[in-house]
């Protein structure tokens, strides 16, 4: 299996534009339920508001461009590794929305917000691994098996 490394640059800005699309598919999420009359009740003082949804995915993504710009300097670990790390937060986050006081429409909700912001941090990673110069092919998976084909990603320009 290859690893693959990300250049700066192409990191950055797919994962801003990355960071800013969720931003914006979160809020949508968060006024459509606000619209068909979903309350985001955290307990009896505190209530989510869609600033701080916008705020949660963009730091989310920070903290996770600065992991993979770290990583990218160190030289380790690589993409795959960040990607399932990423993944991996994404789920266990939805744990947040268990204890909530909100109903049941507003806890899938939330929780759907934190698995697309894992979602778009994951396929930012990959466009910004497949932009890299050094990534061409990119190797998506690999297979101890001698008869199984690697899937690979084909560079476009």
């Amino acid at each position: 299996m290859t690893t693959t490394t990300i250049r700066i640059r192409p990191l950055l800005t797919t994962g801003a534009v990355a960071a800013a699309t969720t931003a914006v598919v979160n809020a949508a999420i968060f006024g459509l339920g606000r619209a068909a009359g979903v309350d985001y009740v955290i307990d009896a003082t505190t209530t989510v508001a869609v600033a701080d949804v916008v705020s949660f995915t963009l730091m989310c993504f920070a903290a996770g461009l600065v992991a993979a710009a770290v990583a990218r300097g160190l030289r380790r670990p690589g993409v795959r590794v960040l990607q399932v790390v990423g993944a991996v937060i994404a789920v266990a986050s939805v744990a947040m929305d268990v204890p909530i006081d909100g109903s049941p429409a507003a806890k899938v909700l939330l929780a759907s917000m934190h698995l697309l912001t894992g979602a778009g941090y994951v396929v930012a990673l990959e466009l910004a691994a497949s932009s890299s110069p050094t990534a061409a092919p990119l190797r998506l998976a690999a297979s101890s098996s001698p008869t199984a084909a690697p899937l690979r990603l084909a560079r476009t320009r």
